[in-house]
């Protein structure tokens, strides 16, 4: 009995320790994975917490994640620039902690450029803006923020080197930093040269010239046209218009036609095989699509107008402008002019060719020389077409006076001032030229003499 008795209490006494072994076991397992779990859990919440733009929310998240760079980072933002609750100082410190945590991220050091820049802490700002661009080269933001650094700190020009680095990655800052490099350099030529010069990029160049003549300094903007002509390169008239049309409103009258004859010397602008030598009309027979610019037709639709160009039945070449009178109306009327370059105490021969269908009023369409400058100097007109009419030439001839140097050439129909009054029906134009006829006249007088 004695042997069976201790044989009973072993056996109950195994399970008892093995079952000791296997919590041991249990513990010294599962206790690191649920500090794992939790650990998880609080990373989870806090980067929840995160989410937050509140600073509460930021100062409890940091609290539980201490070691997460983007939370100092979110939270140095809150501190810095909260309209509620600014603390730069403890901004700045939260943001060096975040550059500390992780030193890799360029938007951290960044936002501690700026941090330190605005508490005055040049030292700082300078080595946290290096940081950003060795990170961040390729960047336009950090080159952007570099730029005006150099700019905050007097460097004018290590910051005009990187408004120029700047460019050259993204053409898009170029309204900005014009702006900030002619608050630094008042001399629009003295920036050209040290932020464009030698970039060769023509696009570049015209945002240049056109910010100049959009912040009134377009006379300022010549020589920047003749260093982007020499460059040699196409680019479309939409580029230059801008500037063209400067001059011919501001400028002086000989660069507006210097610039003109540029473009057409450089192949931007050609002439049509119907601009006869000496015809001093651009695009005389509307054989190509008018600029509505400088020296081209412009197209006027107004109101009971309609301006378009016939493929056929022109009088000569493949096209001809039509104006539809499509309303009954007894208007005054411009529905095309041209700028027209001429010179002082000059006289003129003005010609075309035109043709009518159903005119019904008493007042026709015809051509028109204004001097736009002096309009009581000169104003003259050819006689207006009436009714319906085959291809016939009209002509005119004028002086102009001392001091004109451009005449507005247009189809004009005058309001009616006899019955019929109201005007309808269809006018066609071709083959416009405008020649001088001083110089012909001088020529002559000189063959005779020699004579």
């Amino acid at each position: 009995m004695q042997v069976k008795r201790l044989v009973a209490i072993s056996a109950f006494d195994l399970p008892l320790r093995s079952r000791g072994r296997v919590v041991i076991f249990l513990l010294a397992v599962g206790v690191p994975g649920l500090l794992l779990a939790y650990k998880t859990v609080v990373i989870t919440v806090a980067a929840t917490m995160g989410q937050s733009s509140g600073r509460g929310g930021l100062l409890k998240a940091v609290t539980l994640d201490p070691v997460n760079p983007e939370l100092h980072f979110k939270l140095g933002l809150a501190d810095c620039y909260s309209l509620d609750h600014s603390q730069p100082e403890e901004g700045l410190s939260e943001l060096r902690q975040a550059t500390e945590l992780d030193p890799t991220q360029p938007v951290y050091w960044s936002a501690l450029a700026s941090a330190c820049e605005s508490l005055g802490d040049s030292a700082c700002a300078d080595h946290a803006t290096d940081r950003a661009l060795v990170l961040a080269p390729m960047t336009p933001r950090y080159r952007w923020d570099a730029a005006n650094h150099d700019l905050a700190e007097g460097r004018s020009s290590a910051a005009l080197a990187q408004f120029r680095r700047l460019l050259e990655l993204d053409p898009q800052y170029a309204a900005g930093s014009y702006r900030l490099c002619l608050t630094l350099v008042p001399d629009p030529w003295s920036v050209y040269q040290k932020v464009l010069a030698g970039q060769k990029n023509v696009l570049l160049n015209f945002t240049y010239i056109n910010y100049l003549v959009a912040h009134d300094q377009g006379e300022k903007a010549y020589p920047v046209w003749q260093a982007t002509l020499a460059l040699k390169q196409r680019f479309s008239f939409s580029l230059a218009g801008p500037y063209i049309e400067w001059l011919l409103s501001y400028g002086p009258d000989q660069e507006a036609v210097n610039a003109w004859q540029d473009l057409e010397l450089h192949g931007i602008i050609r002439r049509s095989s119907a601009d006869t030598p000496g015809n001093l009309v651009f695009n005389s027979g509307f054989e190509q699509p008018p600029l509505n610019a400088g020296f081209d037709w412009r197209i006027q639709q107004e109101l009971y107008t309609r301006v378009g160009f016939d493929d056929a039945g022109a009088y000569q070449g493949h096209r001809c402008l039509r104006v539809d009178f499509t309303v009954s109306r007894n208007g005054d009327y411009e529905a095309v002019y041209e700028i027209v370059p001429v010179s002082p105490s000059h006289t003129y021969r003005l010609q075309a060719y035109v043709r009518s269908d159903s005119i019904t009023s008493g007042s026709g369409p015809r051509l028109r020389v204004l001097d736009p400058a002096m309009p009581a100097s000169l104003d003259a007109s050819t006689e207006g077409t009436l009714g319906t009419t085959n291809w016939h030439r009209v002509s005119l001839s004028f002086s102009t006076g001392p001091q004109t140097r451009r005449v507005r050439l247009s189809v004009w129909r005058p309001r009616s001032l006899a019955f019929p009054a109201d005007i309808s029906g269809t006018f066609w134009l071709d083959a416009v030229s405008l020649k001088s006829t001083t110089v012909a006249n001088k020529e002559t007088t000189v063959s005779s003499h020699s004579s």
